[in-house]
């Protein structure tokens, strides 16, 4: 499946983000993950359940169901199943079959996300989960908060193609985050390890953006370090340091850093799920930045013109029936190194199943 190799979709045996944990209540939702329908509740303690989310009788939507105190009933035929998978009740007899029940997934809580595991479940090992503190999103020198979510009718590559490739910025988003006449962004640093990859952008020398204006309440030349780390397949936390210059001297001053927070997680081999945050190491003392941030309409649009360009491009793949040639500039390395990672991924579970 373009732009991996023919027949490779998604690893599978890897941690994902499923939801926002505000999302999941005793209301039953569906998510489309890696292919598979999946319904999510909250069970009365507070716990979640995700399940297998089509009913084995009929293949009726169970989020279109009701809870039973801690089982979810299927609205078509009234089946109820418990977190566990298991099948309490058919009401039209009284013999439950051993087959009708739902596959259960793992899943966890980190930060303000729902992580889920879509592989076997026997190698479900929470410590494989990117550690949060490290990527800053626990960390208590910047203050965090997500929320933004988009169901993106492209596929996922597309988006860690635009995450790992940051020179779009003053382009794309020319009149969003970009907007400070400062052109092309140098060719990145970069380097990897298993499984993840850090880039480092930069733009030495650049009018402040208006948006950074307001949030510094500085204006005037600034130099801006972007480093991204991709911590494969799903998570991305860009680290935006800003600095005011001196004209004269060329002296930079830290003003402050945000955090840019993305995780990718794969719907269908056409579309997928797109989860936004945002974080900032300074104004402790006033009211979350970046709860702001969620309902800024700057913010909105921005996100929206990354997504833009995911669903833009999935029309020209669709229209060259999956075969968009393409002209790799020296800008692309880290965009590549990850389509690369993603497929060696994939190969080592082909082969570990071949084993």
């Amino acid at each position: 499946m373009y732009p991996l190799e023919t027949g490779s979709f998604a690893p599978r045996n890897h941690w994902y983000v499923a939801a926002w944990s505000s999302e999941i209540t005793r209301s039953p939702i569906e998510r489309i993950l890696l292919g598979d329908s999946v319904v999510f509740f909250r069970t009365t303690d507070g716990a979640v359940a995700a399940l297998a989310g089509i009913c084995p009788h009929r293949g009726f939507p169970l989020a279109k169901g009701e809870l039973i105190a801690d089982e979810i009933e299927c609205p078509y035929h009234g089946l109820r199943f418990r977190a566990d998978g298991a099948c309490t009740l058919v009401p039209s007899q009284k013999v439950v079959p051993g087959a009708c029940r739902l596959r259960t997934y793992p899943v966890t809580e980190r930060w303000q996300w729902v992580w889920i595991w879509m592989g076997d479940p026997e190698l479900a090992d929470e410590a494989l989960i990117p550690d949060h503190f490290e990527a800053k999103l626990t960390d208590p020198e910047f203050r965090c908060a997500g929320g933004n979510y988009f169901d993106v009718p492209g596929r996922y590559v597309l988006l860690h193609d635009n995450l790992l490739d940051l020179n779009h910025v003053p382009f794309l988003h020319k009149g969003t985050f970009g907007g400070d006449g400062g052109g092309a962004i140098q060719i990145p640093e970069v380097t990897s390890g298993e499984n993840w990859i850090s880039c480092t952008f930069t733009q030495p020398a650049i009018d402040c953006p208006p948006f950074l204006v307001e949030l510094l309440s500085y204006s005037g030349l600034v130099s801006r370090k972007y480093v991204s780390y991709f911590y494969a397949p799903c998570l991305h936390v860009i680290l935006d340091s800003i600095s005011a210059l001196d004209a004269e001297t060329g002296e930079a001053k830290p003003l402050g850093a945000l955090l840019h927070i993305h995780a990718v997680t794969p719907a269908t081999e056409r579309s997928s799920h797109y989860f936004q945050g945002e974080g900032q190491n300074f104004s402790h003392t006033e009211p979350c930045l970046s709860k702001a941030f969620r309902s800024s309409e700057m913010v909105k649009a921005a996100l929206e013109e990354d997504v833009s360009a995911a669903i833009e491009i999935e029309k020209s793949i669709e229209l060259t029936n999956g075969t968009l040639p393409e002209i790799l500039l020296l800008a692309d390395k880290a965009a590549v190194l990850g389509r690369r990672m993603i497929q060696g991924l994939i190969n080592q579970e082909k082969t570990a199943v071949r084993g």
